[in-house]
């Protein structure tokens, strides 16, 4: 017990300011069983690693991955940004390392990480959409003018 106490006094007057209960309890729980294995510490880093904006903490809640238990997504963003930030990690040793390596593998810049960034950059809202439609039709309609012209050049009408 005294163990616990002097970790407990060590957790909140160190430099870090602990925000919440919640977050107390874990970096105690971290400091006490640090010998013990990174379970928790991995499980932690990873879903604060997948959560970085309000939008994701719904679309995690949408699916019943993530219970929300604070209020609002946003309250949920911050805890996992907060929590998350100073988390030292060993990848190799964390039973999450595959899992890691998956989610890497997955979203460096492949085919499908260039279209899904093009949609949300270009059909993300109505006024984006209309503007991509408006300036692809004025494409179009270049480059049939163009079509046009260079015919017109390489193939005069006859008899003028």
């Amino acid at each position: 017990i005294s163990r616990i106490r002097s970790l407990s006094q060590e957790a909140s007057s160190s430099g870090n300011q602990i925000r919440s209960k919640e977050e107390h309890r874990l970096n105690l729980r971290h400091k006490l069983y640090a010998d013990a294995s990174n379970h928790i510490t991995s499980y932690v880093a990873f879903m604060a690693c997948l959560i970085n904006e309000e939008s994701d903490a719904a679309f995690l809640g949408e699916r019943r991955i993530l219970e929300n238990y604070f209020g609002t997504e946003d309250e949920v963003s911050r805890f996992y940004k907060s929590i998350g930030k100073d988390i030292a990690l060993d990848l190799e040793k964390s039973y999450l390392a595959k899992v890691f390596e998956g989610v890497n593998k997955y979203t460096s810049k492949g085919f499908h990480v260039h279209c899904a960034e093009f949609v949300h950059t270009h059909f993300d809202s109505p006024w984006t959409f209309a503007s991509s439609f408006a300036a692809l039709l004025l494409l179009m309609f270049a480059a049939l003018q163009v079509f046009f012209a260079a015919y017109s050049y390489f193939r005069p009408p006859k008899g003028k």
